[in-house]
């Protein structure tokens, strides 16, 4: 079985958008990890960050990614801090292809909106960097229509699948 593709990177990268436009021209179903996370919790990402913090939250997207392990081949958008997790990281290296998207922080910082961390988003953007550029293929965003970062990011996946 063809491994499933894994977009990784700092939240508001484009993660969920290029993951629906790569889906659709793998002919793959398409996941977003936090959207999964909160119909098996009935419960936003942000009530559960706010009621049993983050580690409850983590602990709850690693069980989430495990049940999809198994779906077969898929096109999965993690959420930010995904890859940092040891567990998480272990289980997306054994079993699925990742790729991740890179954007300059004062693109996404203008993309933030209301999420649960964006308060401490340059603090985590420059923390998690490294991990970032360490976790899979990497693909820069900045200045690139979705359909361009999508057919990068086919390439890559089909190269290493």
């Amino acid at each position: 079985m063809a491994r499933s593709l894994a977009l990784g990177g700092f939240m508001a990268v484009g993660k969920s958008t290029v993951g629906r436009r790569v889906a659709e021209r793998l002919g793959l179903p398409f996941v977003d990890l936090d959207a999964e996370v909160e119909r098996v919790a009935g419960r936003a990402v942000a009530a559960i960050f706010a009621d049993e913090g983050e580690v409850a939250f983590r602990i709850r997207e690693r069980q989430t990614l495990q049940g999809l392990a198994d779906r077969g081949p898929l096109v999965l958008a993690l959420g930010g801090g995904a890859l940092h997790e040891p567990e998480t990281r272990a289980l997306l290296d054994e079993r699925w292809v990742i790729v991740v998207l890179h954007a300059r922080f004062d693109v996404v910082e203008g993309r933030l909106g209301a999420r649960p961390l964006a308060a401490r988003a340059r603090a985590l953007y420059e923390a998690r960097a490294p991990g970032y550029a360490a976790a899979g293929l990497r693909v820069d965003t900045d200045g690139q229509s979705v359909d361009a970062v999508a057919a990068v990011v086919c390439d890559r996946y089909r190269s290493a699948a």
